[in-house]
């Protein structure tokens, strides 16, 4: 059997995310980061309104 050392390993990884890079279209990335940030973004709302939302159940039931 062959040994798989970090070398193989780090070469065939970059071969995939070569890959994957040729493949995908400018349209679909633009997408993606669009996509990310409304999610990054709500997810940090509902954070900040879960925060204040117990911050008032607390002072509420004291």
């Amino acid at each position: 059997m062959i040994p798989f050392d970090a070398a193989h390993r780090n070469s065939a990884t970059f071969g995939m995310l070569l890959i994957v890079l040729v493949q995908l279209r400018s349209e679909e990335i633009i997408k993606t980061v669009i996509l990310a940030g409304i999610g990054g973004i709500a997810s940090y709302l509902f954070t900040l309104g879960l925060k204040y939302l117990l911050d008032y159940l607390r002072k509420r039931l004291k």
